[in-house]
């Protein structure tokens, strides 16, 4: 691809403004203050996304447009397109008239726009601004990828090398897009297929996620964090025994592998085996002291089970691995006040919500705490 002349900082941060400004006009559609307050911030909301529409598919520089589209994966049929504008024109005028402004309705529960007559869906241009937007930091790196493709379009690694980037944006359908694309090329490749995997779940489309890891286990069964992944979506489907029967797979692999052994003691307290599941974790800690979402399950669990000292000595080792998490200072607090230290776990509850106010668990400890206090102090004045 050559080297367009146009200065890459500018559009940039054209492209940067626009969707910034158009993100901003669709969030105060959901409480507009008046109907025209509505139609004001959807003028706002199609006249910047047109703008953006502008750039890519520019008459005046089509060369640069089609630079762009490509760099950032932006299909013909996209919402910017100049087609998805079509029929907006009434909206986009600055005045319209008393006709034309009662004819003009928005529904922000369906995201859909009612127009003389004709409806139109937001959402789609909604989401194409805000994927643009997630989008921009990683040009360089796209641009890079883009130039690679136009040479060699069956570049597995570059292919590869885009859908992560893509991914990274949380643009999963434009990433498993490619990813299937990679897999074209090389069929046999147990990381693509994981990674297959790793998108599906996070589009919700577990069956499938797991027919990706599968196949990735199938073609590398030393791929541990595969059975980790497997386990974890094969939770999620309520598929316990055979998340945990994958875990023990693995485990039997590596009986070093932390994750694998947190993941386990996960599996193990849904299915009601809370001894067990502490050993799980206190191994997943042997491997990993400092080991955050297993410090923060083995309090939990001690918690639950009665064991307040433990379950204290565990928020406290957590919280000097993490000591501006919220979640750390509200379960301490509440450990606190089952110990009768109800002072140190009011300061517990008040760190939390400093660091997150208006935090409800902690809200609601705090509550029970100062409820705790006041009884005590009645009890103490009889």
């Amino acid at each position: 691809m050559q080297a367009y002349p146009y200065r890459t900082e500018d559009y940039l941060k054209e492209l940067r403004e626009h969707s910034r400004a158009a993100i901003s006009a669709f969030d105060t559609l959901e409480h507009p203050e008046s109907l025209l307050s509505l139609r004001l911030c959807l003028q706002k909301f199609l006249t910047e996304s047109k703008d953006i529409s502008k750039i890519f598919w520019s008459r005046n520089h089509k060369k640069r447009g089609e630079f762009l589209r490509a760099v950032f994966f932006i299909k013909s049929n996209s919402p910017f397109s100049p087609a998805a504008f079509s029929g907006l024109k009434t909206v986009l005028k600055e005045r319209a008239s008393p006709r034309e402004a009662a004819a003009f309705s928005y529904d922000p529960g369906t995201r859909i726009l009612t127009a003389n007559g004709n409806k139109y869906e937001i959402l789609p241009l909604f989401l194409a601004v805000r994927d643009l937007y997630a989008t921009l930091p990683f040009f360089d790196e796209l641009k890079t990828c883009t130039e690679i493709l136009e040479k060699d379009p069956q570049n597995a690694t570059t292919l590869f090398q885009k859908a992560v980037l893509l991914y990274k944006a949380r643009r999963f359908e434009d990433a498993l897009q490619l990813i299937i694309q990679v897999l074209k090329v090389v069929p046999d490749d147990s990381r693509v297929w994981y990674n297959r995997g790793v998108i599906l779940s996070e589009m919700g489309r577990f069956e499938e996620s797991i027919d990706a890891y599968d196949r990735a286990i199938e073609l590398d069964p030393a791929f541990e964090i595969v059975w980790d992944n497997k386990g974890v979506v094969l939770s999620r489907l309520g598929r316990l025994e055979e998340a945990l029967e994958t875990y023990e797979k693995v485990l039997l692999k590596n009986p070093k592998y932390a994750e694998a052994w947190a993941g386990k003691g996960s599996v193990l307290s849904e299915l009601g085996r809370k001894e067990e599941a502490l050993e799980a974790y206190n191994s997943a800690l042997k491997i990993r002291p400092d080991y955050l979402e297993a410090l923060k399950a083995a309090g939990n669990l001690f918690f639950i089970l009665g064991r307040s000292e433990k379950a204290l000595t565990a928020y406290n080792t957590a919280l000097q691995a993490s000591p501006e998490d919220p979640v750390l200072w509200a379960g301490r607090g509440l450990v606190l006040s089952e110990l009768n230290k109800q002072e140190e776990a009011l300061e517990s509850c008040n760190r939390a919500l400093e660091l997150k106010p208006g935090f409800t668990p902690a809200l609601e400890i705090k509550v029970e705490i100062l409820s705790r206090i006041s009884r005590q102090r009645e009890r103490d004045s009889q």
